[in-house]
């Protein structure tokens, strides 16, 4: 059997468009090889089905004539024949349906999620985290559900023009009722489509408001309950979930008019069929079989009809799915394009040095050295070191060693120069690998005492999150890590976890205190090894004595390599080998060393002055100028 779905490491191919109607027809051909099959079987299993009242109309006729014929039982042979081959394509078309379902909701799932891994941090700027949520746990099964009802359509098509040829020749008015009527029966349910198209759009977006607000909620809960804001929190949740049950009310009383219409329209069609076929038999017009066999064609016409209408559900949801995924693909990275993005990888870049340049500000970094930067704003020295990373390309330009980045390619820039964010980031895995990002130690050996160990932890926990990974609490490169873990004086981190390196850390790093969360990013951003590093209050969620060593280390560890560093705490500027004082536009006001600065605020030099009031502030200390 041929493979009719890709390896989870093949490559996607980038959509023509993102249109909904050009993006619904790319993912459908994605899938043709398992929907080709099931339609191939599908036309097979319909037709069987459709010709089988003509051969018990024409067993009935000869019975009545005949009583138990040949013929009779030449009938009854063939329709037991037509019964294997029936089972055997409408088990197929389940088969290959699924497959074909499989093919377009993991293509749905993939362009998310490179979409999210392309565009980066930018992205919940311009789209919310429940829209995407929400297009990854309905839309892509609903769009994966039409590709699975085709099959079926075609089927039903093929075989309802077969009925009707078989209709006319047995009789032609009947077959002009039946013909007639079943579409115009298609039709008023169809009506319903319109409305309910726009309630379930309205009712999708209302969803995503709920998901966001679970999300926000779920991600900030400690912080919430830090500041007693629970209850703010619980309100807007009750109220978005209220107007989500009201557009569901109406999705709903849409939903149930369509499904009876789908009941009743149909039997009432089949009753006036049978009523007037009663008749002409009656009148002689047909015979007893062909009665039968108009009541078959017409109670089979009514899968047809129900196959139609559920196809035009399945596209209504569908084509709002597909519009929701379009505009998400229709974001554009802030920084490079997405081509150059998708194969981004900062260990493969050219590491560059220089002075760092940020145009905006005229703040210039000289190279090899750790400078700190310090504003009243802490908003603006962030926005600052922001831009060094080159984030957003419309930004203003920084030049490195004279070179604007938006001119060096992206892979460069992100191996010259790393940015580490105030919040620290985790994800799920072990300390190892939260560790070495880049993967410079390469792939972990696994021996059988590994897997056995792991295996008898797994086993005792019910947490996933809990749960260790098969790797051996010693590997090689570890020694790399380990200087990392001692310039950040994270140690306690390792004794936590009773692997060591090889221990699991739970998604967000929720297993992790604030302040081992900061150091395990910290060390993480050291074992980039980058030229230059631009750290974002780095120490803030650590106590004094700890921040004073890491501080002093991180000096060491950096020597003859540019640091960049955020921050106001005085435990770090005492350290660094220049400061950088902002005005409130973010531009260089003074700049010496930390003790040089608070030297010319006693002299009474208005910038260091006013340097002197953030670092007391920042401290707690009381400062009169």
């Amino acid at each position: 059997m041929p493979t009719l779905l890709p390896s989870p490491d093949a490559p996607l191919p980038q959509p023509p468009s993102t249109s909904p109607r050009p993006l619904l027809g790319w993912l459908l051909r994605r899938a043709a090889a398992p929907l080709g099959a099931a339609t191939v079987a599908a036309i097979t299993s319909n037709v069987i089905q459709a010709t089988v009242p003509a051969f018990l109309g024409s067993a009935l006729d000869s019975g009545i004539e005949r009583g138990l014929s040949p013929r009779v039982w030449a009938i009854a042979l063939t329709l037991l024949a037509l019964f294997v081959v029936y089972a055997v394509a409408d088990t197929s078309v389940s088969f290959y349906r699924v497959q074909g379902w499989m093919r377009i909701t993991f293509d749905v799932n993939r362009l998310v999620g490179r979409q999210v891994s392309t565009v980066g941090a930018d992205l919940p700027r311009r789209v919310s985290t429940g829209e995407v949520a929400s297009i990854i746990a309905s839309d892509a099964q609903y769009i994966g559900n039409l590709g699975q009802r085709l099959p079926e359509v075609i089927g039903a098509a093929v075989s309802f023009l077969v009925v009707a040829v078989l209709m006319l020749g047995t009789s032609v008015r009947l077959g002009l009722i039946v013909l007639l009527g079943m579409p115009l029966v298609a039709w008023v349910v169809t009506l319903v489509i319109k409305p309910l198209q726009r309630h379930q759009a309205v009712q999708r977006e209302a969803q995503s408001a709920v998901t966001t607000v679970t999300t926000d909620t779920v991600a900030g809960l400690r912080i919430l309950r830090g500041i007693g804001g629970e209850e703010v929190f619980a309100d807007r949740y009750r109220q978005a979930s209220q107007e989500l049950r009201r557009r569901g009310v109406e999705v709903a009383g849409s939903q149930s008019l369509l499904m009876s219409l789908q009941v009743l329209l149909p039997g009432l069609f089949v009753a006036v069929v049978v009523w007037a076929a009663a008749r002409m038999a009656v009148a002689g017009e047909i015979t007893p079989g062909e009665l039968v066999t108009f009541y078959g064609y017409t109670a089979y016409l009514s899968w047809p009809l129900w196959i139609f209408a559920n196809a035009v559900q399945e596209l209504t949801r569908a084509r709002v799915g597909v519009r929701r995924l379009g505009r998400l693909l229709e974001v554009g990275p802030a920084a490079g394009t997405a081509a150059e993005r998708l194969g981004l990888d900062p260990a493969a870049g050219r590491a560059q040095a220089g002075e760092l340049v940020d145009t905006a500000s005229g703040v210039v970094l000289s190279p090899g050295r750790m400078t700190a930067l310090v504003c009243a704003d802490p908003e603006v020295s962030a926005a600052l070191a922001q831009r060094l990373g080159r984030f957003d390309d419309a930004a203003p330009t920084v030049t490195l060693a004279g070179r604007p980045l938006s001119t060096m390619p992206l892979q460069d820039v992100r191996a010259s120069v790393v940015v580490a964010g105030a919040t620290a980031q985790i994800f799920t895995g072990t300390l190892r690998e939260a560790l070495d990002v880049r993967g410079s130690t390469g792939p972990v050996p696994v021996d059988v005492d590994t897997l056995v160990r792991a295996e008898a932890l797994r086993s005792g926990v019910a947490d996933v999150d809990q749960q260790v990974r098969p790797q051996p609490r010693h590997a090689p490169g570890d020694d790399r890590l380990l200087e990392a873990v001692t310039v950040v004086d994270a140690h306690d981190v390792l004794t936590s976890l009773e692997e060591g390196l090889a221990g699991m850390i739970t998604e967000k790093g929720r297993s992790l205190s604030g302040g081992q969360r900061q150091r395990v990013a910290l060390a993480r951003a050291l074992l980039t090894e980058a030229p230059t590093l631009v750290l974002i209050e780095p120490t803030s969620a650590l106590d004094s004595h700890t921040e004073s060593r890491v501080a002093h280390r991180l000096h060491a560890a950096r020597r003859r390599r540019t640091t960049v560093v955020v921050t106001t705490s005085p435990l770090v500027l005492e350290v660094c080998d220049e400061v950088i004082a902002l005005d409130e536009q973010g531009r260089p006001r003074s700049r010496s060393t930390h003790r040089e600065l608070l030297d010319l605020a006693r002299g009474g030099d208005v910038g260091a002055m006013a340097y002197r009031a953030v670092v007391a502030r920042a401290s707690g200390e009381e400062v009169g100028l």
